[in-house]
């Protein structure tokens, strides 16, 4: 394999190559180098960016949910036992206010869950020892905290308007305290959601008399496999994964990503042109030698090779340099976290990377494609010339 290669590494360090075509041919490999940390390097942070999102959707509202129960108490006792579900955590939500001591005023959605699944299922401490009276606990955002100017401790209160009581008209009322303020600056969650007790919501929600859903966390099995399972054995049911919730935030992602791609290829592109000039001057400069192969019996297919193999020493080992850096930086950063982010502003305290294989071999794929273009397009010029004339 190396002694193929002889040759036209040996065209390319030739001592008699002027100084214009070596600093071409460096040029031409810093660029396919940069090219591809750039890519490698932006690749994975937006792949580590997204499956950082995932997970925290994931832990705040659970692989699964399902609704449209018929019979909810008889369809929660076969679901929850199924393999590949650790959890099944149903749940009633209702929109309603938030009334703090200030008087402020906020409109949320509360979310009636059993308490003793918020750490294991939700990701969220409960502080039992806040004030331990018998006023309920309710846990709520950062961004609704901010707003109510209210704490961990306060006492505040939530109103249910559309379960009013039908005799006076009044809505139905519970005063409540706060036990703690979650964070997650994901979405909306901060400033949306507040969780209550499973008991204040039945005795603050009359007019549902089941649960809207359940949540589910799973243990192995996918999301799509756990699904079918459920469909299989309660088709009627309505069944949807944290993908098909927020399918329009993974596509943003996913366009992000793609056009992150496109635009980073431009410098591969730019380097591709610098490949080109630098094949068309090694012709140039090396039409004896070629002209002499041509003498000794080397076809047009054979001096075409020889700029193929040229090719694929200039862009592919300097590529292959590129990649190799770009992978040993997402495994540095991954390993270690040395580039830190503020965590005031982001989700994360570390710069999140992510690389998968299918981005590799989608990345090595474009580069390969566009060097064999490129010369592609310099073997053009072995066509046209007459070596013979030459000599």
């Amino acid at each position: 394999m190396m002694n193929k290669f002889k040759l036209p590494f040996g065209f390319l360090r030739a001592k008699e190559m002027p100084g214009p075509g070596k600093f071409n041919i460096w040029i031409a490999m810093l660029g396919f180098s940069l090219g591809c940390i750039a890519i490698i390097v932006s690749i994975s942070i937006l792949n580590g960016f997204e499956d950082k999102v995932k997970k925290k959707i994931i832990s705040f509202e659970g692989d699964l949910r399902i609704s449209g129960f018929s019979n909810f108490e008889k369809e929660l006792e076969i679901i929850k036992y199924m393999n590949g579900i650790s959890f099944a955590v149903p749940f009633k939500k209702r929109k309603g206010l938030l009334i703090a001591e200030n008087e402020l005023t906020e409109m949320l959605i509360f979310k009636s869950v059993d308490f003793k699944y918020l750490k294991n299922f939700y990701n969220i401490d409960h502080d039992d020892n806040v004030k331990n009276d018998n006023i309920p606990k309710i846990i709520i955002g950062q961004i609704t905290a901010q707003k109510l100017n209210v704490k961990k401790g306060d006492l505040v209160k939530i109103i249910s308007p559309l379960d009013q009581n039908l005799s006076f008209g009044i809505p139905r009322m519970k005063q409540c305290r706060i036990s703690q303020v979650f964070q997650t600056k994901v979405l909306d969650f901060d400033n949306q959601i507040v969780f209550v007790p499973e008991e204040v919501g039945n005795s603050l929600f009359v007019r549902k008399k089941i649960p809207d859903g359940i949540d589910l966390r799973l243990d192995g099995l996918t999301s799509l496999d756990v699904k079918d399972k459920i469909l299989d054995k309660f088709p009627y049911l309505n069944v949807t994964s944290w993908k098909d919730t927020h399918h329009q935030l993974f596509e943003a992602m996913k366009l992000e990503k793609i056009g992150t791609f496109i635009t980073l290829l431009l410098i591969i592109l730019v380097a591709c042109f610098n490949l080109i000039s630098c094949l068309l001057l090694i012709i140039v400069q090396k039409t004896k030698q070629f002209a002499i192969l041509k003498v000794l019996g080397a076809s047009v297919i054979t001096l075409e090779n020889l700029i193929l193999k040229q090719s694929l020493l200039i862009g592919g080992l300097s590529s292959l340099l590129g990649l190799s850096v770009g992978l040993l930086i997402v495994f540095v950063q991954t390993r270690f976290g040395i580039i830190k982010l503020p965590s005031d502003i982001y989700f994360v305290d570390v710069l999140p990377m992510e690389i998968n294989f299918n981005d590799i071999f989608l990345i090595n794929l474009v580069v390969f494609f566009m060097i064999m273009i490129s010369a592609k397009i310099s073997s053009n010029k072995i066509r046209k010339t007459d070596f013979l004339e030459v000599i």
